[in-house]
């Protein structure tokens, strides 16, 4: 079991449950487990989840370890950006998936997440907090511990994790700007995204960072989180990515997707400055 002590040090008419939840960024199931099972005390003593709580109590909190990894346990290349405690950052290569989906059960990030975990003899549930697509390259989050895996999960969603990529055009683009334009599921392919009146808002910002011949590359800032994002939006203003062969063109000399995500910003769980993690794209987008 891991204990947590916490002494409440601002006046607070929160009840036991629900600072609990806030302060450690727990589920409502998680929330459940620990005052069924008795596993939040208040001053030494078992608390009931609607007790007041004030400034001055003595918070201790019985959360259960992970006991497995939760997926297959593979060795294979990572490239660790950051790591402490409750947080993970590494390096996806392009051509590969974050986490087992469809016929690929295998050789996937997680798994190798899973083996980098085991090798340092720790137990940890791989738990990514976002995705990237199988040809993207770039900075992945995970989170060791389910309160840090639901606390980064609420940073996305409130739009406080900053997500930076770099991405290469077809075309010539002048100046920086947004595309804001709405994305919906295709009626006809259900794993693609269309531009639709009626889907999820969604906003990219791009800067022009420089020119390759006739191809742009910019700097990709995301304002919203949807599937295919920044590929949908490129190619809805008639620049898609380089070698994106779902929404434009594979292109030589370039052997992949021109896409990567180049840096994360966010404050690490359990501390108070946000950080920076950048990831060098490395093969300059597989160019021959």
């Amino acid at each position: 079991m891991s204990w947590k002590t916490y002494t409440v040090k601002e006046p607070t008419e929160l009840t036991v449950s629900k600072y609990v939840k806030e302060r450690f960024s727990l589920s409502s199931r998680d929330i459940q487990m620990v005052f069924r099972k008795k596993r939040v005390k208040v001053n030494s003593r078992v608390a009931h989840s609607q007790r007041a709580l004030k400034k001055g109590d003595v918070l201790t909190l019985e959360l259960p370890q992970d006991k497995d990894y939760g997926i297959d346990v593979e060795k294979g290349p990572i490239t660790v950006l950051y790591e402490d405690a409750h947080t993970l950052v590494v390096n996806k290569d392009p051509f590969m998936l974050v986490h087992p989906a469809g016929q690929t059960k295998s050789c996937t990030l997680s798994n190798y997440v899973a083996g980098y975990y085991a090798k340092k003899n720790v137990v940890h549930k791989v738990r990514p907090v976002h995705r990237l697509d199988r040809d993207t390259s770039g900075c992945i989050l995970f989170g060791k511990t389910k309160e840090a895996q639901q606390y980064y999960t609420d940073e996305l969603q409130a739009g406080r994790i900053d997500r930076i990529y770099t991405g290469l055009v077809e075309g010539h683009i002048d100046a920086d700007g947004m595309v804001d334009a709405p994305i919906g599921v295709d009626p006809v392919f259900d794993n693609r995204r269309v531009i639709d009146e009626l889907g999820q808002p969604a906003q990219t910002e791009y800067t022009v960072l420089g020119y390759e011949g006739d191809n742009t590359l910019l700097r990709f800032k995301l304002l919203t989180g949807r599937t295919h994002q920044i590929r949908v939006h490129m190619k809805h203003i008639g620049h898609p990515i380089i070698g994106d062969a779902m929404y434009g063109m594979r292109n030589k000399p370039y052997t992949r997707q021109c896409l990567h995500a180049s840096e994360l910003t966010f404050v690490p769980y359990g501390k108070d400055e946000a950080i920076t993690i950048t990831c060098e794209l490395g093969d300059n987008f597989g160019r021959e």
